[in-house]
């Protein structure tokens, strides 16, 4: 099998993955990269953000498309709905900076601001998986199981801001993989049309998918990850070329 159809396989299951779970593909891409299409693991690494890239654009697009079109109200009820919700938001405005005053006071007194919560753990998070997601493999997947496992966020709405997240930390991270030279412009040009049609489809399907369904089928995603990861076979060796 071609190398080029080789990337074509490798960019449609990154797609599948990133778009029905909203991060996580770059897992089964980085592996496929260096074990089935040979690239070099920096190559695959830095070939993989530039993949995932825009995957998680039009994963991002579906995502936020389909869940405006179920939840906007009719035309002619949109008039009340602004002006209950410029209402609703001075109103929380007002409630916020209330908040705010009382556990600076709080804090002050020495009485217990729950800071490490509010700020201080998803502020590292962020740290570690913007790291992860530079390395290209395990920053979504990281911030996927923090949001819904330790701050309570729904599981699709946590797929959706994945996949936002991810969208500035791979571009910066970009740069230097381009003037490093790791970027492999043929596993690119193979990969990303395949990666953008599957992860369109399967976003579609995450949208209709109850979030019950999608956190079994994550949670059995990420076992299978792990097993991989965890017997994937070294290479004894490079070839060297004559």
């Amino acid at each position: 099998m071609r190398k080029a159809t080789k990337c074509r396989a490798a960019g449609a299951a990154a797609g599948v993955v990133n778009g029905l779970f909203g991060g996580g593909g770059g897992i089964p891409l980085v592996l496929l990269l260096r074990k089935w299409a040979g690239l070099e693991e920096k190559a695959a690494f830095a070939t993989c953000v530039a993949i995932i890239l825009p995957v998680c654009l039009v994963s991002a697009g579906v995502y936020f498309l389909r869940t405006a079109a179920q939840g906007s109200p009719p035309l002619s009820r949109r008039r009340a709905h602004r002006r209950a919700h410029r209402r609703e938001a001075v109103q929380k405005c007002a409630e916020h900076v209330a908040q705010a005053h009382i556990c600076a006071l709080s804090a002050l007194r020495g009485g217990e601001v729950p800071f490490m919560t509010q700020w201080l753990l998803p502020a590292l998070c962020g740290l570690m998986t913007g790291i992860l997601s530079a390395w290209g493999i395990g920053g979504g997947t990281l911030l996927l199981l923090c949001m819904t496992l330790f701050f309570g966020v729904e599981q699709r709405t946590a797929q959706a801001i994945n996949l936002l997240y991810f969208l500035p930390t791979a571009g910066v991270s970009l740069f230097a993989h381009r003037k490093n030279g790791y970027l492999d412009a043929a596993a690119l040009r193979a990969a990303i049309p395949t990666g953008i049609v599957c992860a369109l489809l399967a976003a579609l399907a995450a949208t209709a998918l109850d979030s019950a369904v999608l956190r079994r089928l994550f949670g059995l995603f990420l076992l299978y990850a792990g097993l991989s990861i965890l017997f994937e076979t070294p290479k004894t060796g490079s070839k060297k070329s004559p």
